[in-house]
């Protein structure tokens, strides 16, 4: 893959210049480059309004038809399973229903979440035949479930309503549900259309709330607004409309949780609670609560947000803590054994690898670890309990993944789902032995992208650029993600002063550079390393990821990277988070 760096290009337009000359040239340059032209407009993304911001929960197609027959079970005394998805969208959105259910002291709910490794995502016949022998009334799903059409139809001649929050794709035919929430519906009129899966489920509580007659404090949703965050920024949605909104309360109310679980899950990950921002929740905390799942069962995570006891809540974040620290180990150890099953062999275009031992909860993360290691697509499998295949599988951009299995006509596989450039599949045993011959088959006979990599930078800077007011400026923009992404900034020809790997294994850079004030300021890049890179003699032209760099203490370097703030141990610097290197021209 090659690399192009591009900085942005802005009309240089007068008017536009006028309506936001009360702000520092730099935000001027970021605003634009958001599409935001008028200063009512950049007011109102500077300044998040709840009341403002929050669109009708009643805009949601069917919202008044799941409202009335969630209150009429409620009334009923009937049974509900609230059936979420296993990630850290499903589960912390189960977890806002779970609590306003506690909150109105209705107790005949349980939260059911399938085991990742011998279920499928979203229903299941099996979980739904269970269900019904407990008597089970009505299902509400979480962050699933629009796919669901045959098992929805089991549900209902079980005698089971099913009511569908969802917010993926809608796919050509419908689940007959009693109620589809999902904001993608073609006859949705809901204004803005990519709510998270927890989101959804926080709509379906605003909508009850305002709907059925509790005795509860108006504005009380909003300590639900944790949950919400933790669901919005994980799962990766816009940071923009509604979302902007949801994530930046949803941070105000993280840091003033009550929520006993997540304040022991912030203090074993040693992240400061009262600063925490949407990288803390995106490194720090969603890979813990998706660590259940993947190394054990999601439920553990769900039991973490909802715990009112300081002791279980301390034993969960522990157990969490240990579960990541696996699963970082068991994804070392699956990119160690592929390294070594293609060392000193001639790479083929795709990189295909399994083991029945792996385990599949981190086939994912680890095929896309090994894609920006080797720039080519990458299949990983494993097998589950009922020794069926089950496997992940990245793009490096240059072919559809879907488009791609499915060359391998329609009964080579039990089950495949996904997109372009991320996807999961299934297959009977005896597949394995021709699947990588007839990937490689397949590839051939499908046209190839380009797979350039174009690098956007929104301005140019000097080291003496960087301080307290200049962070305060941008931070503005925070929280950052999708559609908002943290402003890049160029450096040019800057001279190392200091370079080490850190971390467990060292797949971590520092470097250091010195401004022209004398100061030394860092530059951090996470897994850009091989193992231990700096532990033997020094060669800092390879063992990295910025090919044919050096990175010598003395040699010089053109660096693209982001400005954020770190706090350690009650000391907070600001540093430089590395994009990009390369040698000057």
């Amino acid at each position: 893959m090659t690399k192009t760096w591009s900085k942005i290009k802005i009309a240089d337009n007068l008017g536009l210049k006028k309506s936001f000359k009360d702000y520092p040239a730099i935000l001027q340059t970021l605003l634009l480059r958001r599409g935001l032209i008028t200063k009512k407009s950049a007011e109102q993304f500077l300044k998040p309004n709840y009341e403002r911001d929050l669109h009708d929960p009643f805009l949601l197609a069917d919202m008044n038809l799941a409202v009335e027959r969630i209150l009429l079970a409620i009334s009923r005394q009937e049974k509900i399973v609230i059936f979420g998805d296993y990630d850290a969208d499903g589960v912390p959105g189960s977890a806002v229903l779970a609590t306003f259910f506690r909150k109105i002291a209705f107790t005949n709910y349980e939260v059911y979440i399938p085991d990742r490794h011998n279920e499928t995502y979203g229903l299941n016949e099996e979980a739904i035949r269970k269900l019904a022998e407990g008597g089970v009334k009505l299902i509400i799903t979480v962050d699933c479930g629009i796919t669901d059409v045959a098992e929805v139809a089991l549900a209902d001649r079980l005698g089971i309503e099913v009511i569908i929050t969802d917010h993926h794709l809608i796919p050509e035919k419908m689940p007959q549900a009693l109620a589809v929430l999902d904001a993608k519906r073609a006859d949705d009129q809901y204004p803005f259309k990519m709510l998270a899966g927890g989101a959804v489920a926080f709509k379906l509580v605003q909508a009850l709330l305002k709907k059925g007659q509790f005795d509860i404090a108006e504005g009380w949703e909003k300590w639900l607004l944790d949950l919400v965050a933790i669901s919005t920024i994980t799962d990766m949605v816009p940071l923009v409309g509604e979302n902007r909104t949801l994530a930046f309360y949803g941070l105000k109310v993280l840091r003033q949780t009550r929520r006993l679980g997540l304040i022991a899950l912030f203090s074993v990950a040693k992240v400061n609670l009262l600063e925490t921002t949407e990288d803390d929740i995106g490194f720090m905390i969603g890979p813990r609560i998706n660590s259940a799942s993947r190394m054990s069962h999601a439920s553990e995570a769900y039991e973490l947000l909802m715990t009112e006891d300081p002791a279980l809540a301390r034993t969960l974040s522990d157990h969490l803590e240990k579960k990541n620290k696996d699963r970082r180990a068991l994804v070392e150890r699956i990119i160690q054994e592929v390294d070594n099953e293609y060392s000193g062999r001639e790479l083929p275009a795709i990189i295909v690898a399994g083991n029945p031992g792996w385990s599949l909860g981190v086939l994912g993360l680890s095929a896309s670890r090994l894609v920006e290691k080797y720039a080519r697509p990458v299949f990983l499998w494993a097998k589950n309990d009922n020794g069926e295949i089950k496997g992940s599988c990245r793009s490096d951009g240059s072919v559809n993944l879907v488009e791609l299995m499915n060359c391998l006509g329609p009964d080579f596989f039990n089950s495949v789902g996904g997109h372009i450039m991320a996807a999961g599949f299934s297959m009977s045993a005896d597949r394995e032995i021709k699947f990588a011959e007839k990937l490689l088959t397949a590839f051939d006979t499908l046209t190839k992208k380009d797979t350039e990599q174009d690098l956007i930078y929104d301005a140019d800077l000097n080291l003496t650029d960087i301080n307290q007011d200049f962070f305060a400026t941008i931070d503005q923009l925070a929280p950052f993600g999708i559609d908002n992404p943290k402003p890049v900034f160029l450096f040019s020809n800057l001279k190392i002063e200091e370079a080490k790997s850190f971390g467990n294994g060292g797949l971590h850079l520092e470097l250091k550079f010195r401004s022209a004030l004398g100061r030394l300021i860092p530059a951090i890049g996470f897994f850009v390393c091989l193992p231990n890179f700096f532990s033997e003699k020094f060669n800092g032209r390879e063992g990295h990821k910025f090919s044919a760099v050096v990175l010598d203490p003395g040699s010089r370097v053109d660096l693209l990277a982001s400005l954020e703030k770190s706090s350690f141990r009650g000391q907070s610097e600001l540093r430089l988070r590395i994009v990009d290197l390369r040698q000057p021209e």
